[in-house]
């Protein structure tokens, strides 16, 4: 079964990214239900920390922003900028869940009557830290799979020996053609 799971993604790299993306929207959903109660119970009783509550709740308006947006570009927006972009804020993510992760921790060992609903959202934290930093290493490494040839301009990019993508020399793409056409049918006189 894990070597023909193994070889389906080495065969389609698309589907391992597609996995590790589906299973960070899973983990979201826990993360919903796991940020209401602990802002729930963070928030009332002797011992209130209305900044946990805020850090559970705000940090699950992020998530779901980083998943919608995150789901749109790759279904609808591959183009090489939106990609960087999700990079960018994959890993801005992981390191938003791994220092809540911490802060959940160490308000899970003060043995509040909160401490349960903040060790949940601790591991909770931490996986949606590990599942979004294995997100970034996966899409960094297949995005030129992701990412529709006919996005990538003529002549700008070729995958080179291996798949390793080089740089090409400068030149003229189509639409770069019709612009310089363009602007010399433009400066002649007649």
């Amino acid at each position: 079964m894990a070597n023909t799971l193994l070889a389906s993604y080495q065969e389609k790299p698309t589907r391992l990214v597609a996995h590790v993306w589906y299973t960070c929207m899973f983990l979201t959903l826990m993360d919903v239900v796991i940020a209401c109660a602990t802002a729930g119970t963070n928030d009332s009783g002797a011992h209130k920390s209305r900044g946990g509550a805020f850090a559970a709740v705000w940090s699950m308006f992020v998530i779901v922003g980083f998943v919608t947006g995150g789901t749109y570009i790759l279904r609808q927006h591959r183009t090489p900028s939106a990609i960087g972009v999700l990079l960018g804020g994959s890993f801005m993510t992981s390191q938003l869940y791994f220092v809540l992760f911490i802060v959940f921790a160490s308000y899970a060992s003060n043995g509040t009557r909160a401490a349960t609903a903040d060790r949940w959202f601790a591991a909770c934290a931490f996986f949606i830290f590990l599942f979004t930093l294995l997100f970034v290493l996966v899409l960094a490494k297949f995005r030129h799979e992701i990412i529709p040839v006919s996005m990538i301009s003529a002549g700008a990019v070729t995958a080179g020996a291996g798949g390793v993508v080089q740089q090409q020399k400068p030149g003229l793409t189509a639409a770069g053609q019709m612009l310089k056409d363009a602007s010399m049918t433009t400066n002649t006189k007649v």
